[in-house]
């Protein structure tokens, strides 16, 4: 039966938290009051908490552990500097009530509110911001509940995705065996689009002394045996033995895609102060670094790589790398108005172009670097939009303003992340947040059309 909710309600998702917090114009109207002070906002938190152990979980400028918390989470150096700006008051919830208190007395005190989970929003957007704000850290709301019986699970927004891989396994709920391969080519072997549903490869370029390299990482949900013949007849290039063939199950495949060594407990997963909590190192998180990305629809023809190569020969682009992330199979049977994200059938694969350093003094030039790379590929990715993926967050395409946002703004860069479903997501933020008081730099703004027609 279909659900009454229908087409609509997955685009709630996108936008809600568990949190019961009703937005009314009184609330919005108090946000523009002037900045109380923090004892004035401590006591509010106090006041409004159901849990009395709120001041444990308060941390302002003047205690000694701000900037152990504050740096805890952040994955790109480039937002840790001294010139970064920073949360008034970071707040790390022991349950629901106190996220709630943070909410209300940010709005009282005319504070903007960041949430940060994990901390891996490329652009720094869950921990910064250009006007006074509160950090609402999530790391202690974790708690992973999974059902083997009913095959679901209910995780808390601050879980880690290496402790939802671990917590599912350790049920039971996925239990296939996989194949992978990691070998290292120079030989401008081409990637087929043609390959087996079930055959994951991606494809990470980067340059390698004076030649690029190709490395070739991927996953098969089957045994050896019926692996070689799939590629010997979809990718012969590759020339895959069975002793490039590593067997392991599913979650230590996790454990390995996440940069683990073989060899090391599984259960660093759950731990969010190991390496990369569960996460692709491919984001290259923990420097700094500056990310974009594309879709690929037709093939790519091979002279576009000479302009490739060309910026990575240059001195930016020996730190830097395109990952080629193979699309099709389940992801290309979804419709694209069925969840918010809308990169479904015809992308052939997406891809990552990231670029890291070591020094805060050469950002800028290794962004323009990044920004040269992407400009070459304009003409050879997805066009009206040119479609970016959202949790490979990017500034460049689009803004919002301090104040108000047009639709028509918005949607310069709501339309590349969400293509035709960023409309639906305007109505769901109108109905949810209609004057627009959790807000981001990229963030969908509400129809002020509805603000007029109720008086506001």
């Amino acid at each position: 039966m279909k659900s009454p909710f229908s087409p609509i309600f997955p685009f709630v998702f996108a936008l809600l938290l568990s949190y019961h917090i009703r937005v009314t114009s009184a609330d919005f109207h108090a946000t523009s009051a002037p900045v109380a002070d923090l004892e004035s906002l401590i006591q509010c938190l106090s006041m409004h908490s159901d849990n009395s152990s709120i001041s444990k979980v308060i941390y302002t400028q003047i205690n000694s552990s701000y900037s152990s918390v504050l740096n805890f989470s952040i994955q790109n150096l480039r937002f840790s500097t001294p010139n970064t700006p920073k949360p008034q008051v970071i707040v790390t919830p022991l349950d629901v009530s106190q996220v709630q208190a943070a909410i209300k007395c940010s709005k009282k005190h005319g504070l903007q509110i960041r949430v940060r989970s994990g901390g891996h929003d490329f652009e720094g957007l869950s921990y910064v911001s250009h006007v006074p704000f509160v950090v609402i850290d999530l790391l202690n709301l974790s708690e992973i509940s999974v059902d083997a019986a009913e095959q679901t699970a209910w995780v808390q927004a601050g879980a880690t995705p290496g402790q939802i891989y671990y917590r599912i396994a350790e049920k039971k709920l996925v239990e296939a065996w996989n194949k992978m391969l990691q070998r290292l080519f120079t030989n401008g072997s081409t990637l087929q689009n043609n390959l087996h549903e079930d055959l994951f490869i991606e494809v990470m370029l980067a340059r390698a002394n004076s030649t690029m390299a190709a490395s070739f990482s991927s996953l098969f949900p089957g045994g050896v045996d019926r692996l070689l013949p799939l590629m010997q007849e979809s990718f012969p290039e590759l020339g895959l033995t069975k002793e490039d063939c590593i067997e392991m199950s599913w979650i230590e495949s996790a454990h390995d895609l996440a940069g683990f060594n073989k060899g090391d407990p599984l259960d660093l997963l759950l731990d969010r102060n190991s390496r990369t909590n569960g996460v692709a190192e491919d984001a290259a998180t923990n420097g700094f670094f500056k990310s974009k990305s594309d879709y690929v629809k037709p093939p790519i023809p091979e002279n576009a790589f000479e302009g490739i190569y060309d910026n990575f020969y240059e001195e930016d682009g020996e730190t830097a790398f395109m990952l080629l992330v193979p699309y099709g199979g389940k992801m290309s049977e979804i419709s694209e108005s069925e969840t918010p994200y809308p990169h479904r059938a015809g992308n052939i694969y997406q891809i990552l172009y990231t670029v890291t350093w070591g020094e805060d003094e050469t950002s800028q030039s290794h962004i323009d670097w990044i920004r040269r790379l992407y400009s070459h590929m304009t003409p050879y990715v997805s066009e009206n939009p040119r479609e970016a993926y959202i949790n490979y967050r990017d500034l460049d395409i689009g803004t919002n303003n301090r104040g108000h946002t047009s639709i028509k703004q918005a949607s310069i860069w709501g339309s590349k992340y969400f293509k035709n479903n960023f409309k639906r997501l305007v109505h769901v933020k109108t109905m949810v947040d209609p004057y627009d008081f959790f807000k981001n730099e990229q963030s969908i703004p509400p129809l002020t059309s509805w603000r007029k027609k109720n008086g506001d």
